[in-house]
C-alpha cells in the first residue's frame, strides 16, 4: 500500500492538564492527588484530576464533596483559567511550528494534517514523538498522541494509551481497529446512543459495522448514514483552522 495516498492525522490530548499545570506552578504537588475545581462546602465539583487522585475513583464532574471523601489526602485547588490558558497558548505555538494545519478542538486538545509534511508514514509517526518530547522537554507537559489516516480514528487512538502514549493506527487498520471498541469510543456516540444501539444488539464497533445502513436511518435518521460511515473506518473532515475556543472552564477527561 502507498502510505503516500493517504492523509496523516495527529491527535494529541494533554494529560490531566490543569493539574499539570498546577503542578508546574508548584513542583511539592507532584505525585499527589490532587484536583482542580470548587470547594466542597461550597457544593463544587471537580473540573480535572490528576492521575493520583484518578486511582481513588476521582473523576470530572464529581461532586466534590464525594471526591473528598473517597480520598482523604485529596488536595483541592481552585481553578487558575488565565494559566490554562496561556499554557495552552504555548502548546499550540509549538504545534504550529510543524504544520499550518492545526485545529485547537479544547484548551487541551488539538488536531493536526501533516500529511504535506511527510514522505511516509514513519515520517508522520516522527513527527508525533517529536511533539511529544518537546512538550516534555521543553514546558514539562505530559501528553498522548494518536496517529491515523482521520481525525475520528486518530481521536479514539489517542485515548487507548494515557498518561504519555502513542497509538499509531496504520492506513488500511482502521476497521480492524475499531473492531473490538465500544461504539462509545466514537466521539458523539454517547451513553444514549450506546442503549439504543443495545436494543439491536450492536455492543461492538464490529457489530455496528454489520447493521444493514437502512435500519440505522430507519432508528437514528440522518446520524444512521454517518455512522454506517464511521464503523467502517471512513471519516472525511478536514482539518478546520480557524475554530475558536470560547470556553476553558472545563477539561477534557
Amino acid at each position: 500500500m502507498n502510505n503516500k495516498l493517504h492523509r496523516a492525522i495527529i491527535h494529541l490530548d494533554l494529560d490531566a492538564f490543569f493539574c499539570s499545570v498546577e503542578v508546574l506552578k508548584n513542583p511539592k504537588l507532584s505525585g499527589k492527588p490532587i484536583v482542580v475545581g470548587g470547594q466542597p462546602e461550597q457544593r463544587g465539583v471537580v473540573a480535572a484530576a490528576s492521575y493520583p487522585a484518578r486511582k481513588f475513583g476521582i473523576h470530572s464532574a464529581m461532586p466534590m464533596s464525594r471526591a473528598k471523601r473517597l480520598c482523604k489526602n485529596l488536595i483541592i485547588l481552585p481553578p487558575n483559567f488565565k494559566s490554562y490558558k496561556t499554557y495552552s497558548m504555548i502548546v499550540m505555538k509549538i504545534l504550529e511550528q510543524e504544520t499550518d494545519l492545526v485545529e485547537q478542538i479544547s484548551v487541551d486538545e488539538a488536531f493536526m494534517d501533516v500529511t504535506s509534511r511527510i514522505t511516509n508514514w514513519n515520517e508522520a509517526v516522527d513527527i508525533a514523538k517529536t511533539l511529544q518530547n518537546k512538550l516534555s522537554a521543553n514546558i514539562g507537559l505530559s501528553s498522548s498522541l494518536g496517529v491515523a489516516t482521520n481525525k475520528m480514528i486518530a481521536k479514539i487512538a489517542s485515548d487507548l494509551d494515557k498518561p504519555n502514549g502513542l497509538t499509531v493506527v496504520l492506513p488500511g487498520e482502521e476497521k480492524s481497529f475499531l473492531a473490538p471498541l465500544k461504539p462509545q469510543k466514537i466521539s458523539g456516540l454517547g451513553p444514549k446512543m450506546a442503549e439504543k444501539l443495545a436494543e439491536i444488539n450492536v455492543q461492538t464497533i464490529r457489530d455496528l459495522s454489520k447493521i444493514p445502513i437502512n435500519i440505522l436511518v430507519a432508528k437514528f435518521g440522518k446520524v444512521g448514514n454517518v455512522m454506517a460511515q464511521w464503523a467502517q473506518g471512513i471519516d472525511n473532515r478536514p482539518i478546520q483552522i480557524s475554530r475558536e475556543i470560547k470556553s476553558i472552564s472545563n477539561e477534557r477527561t
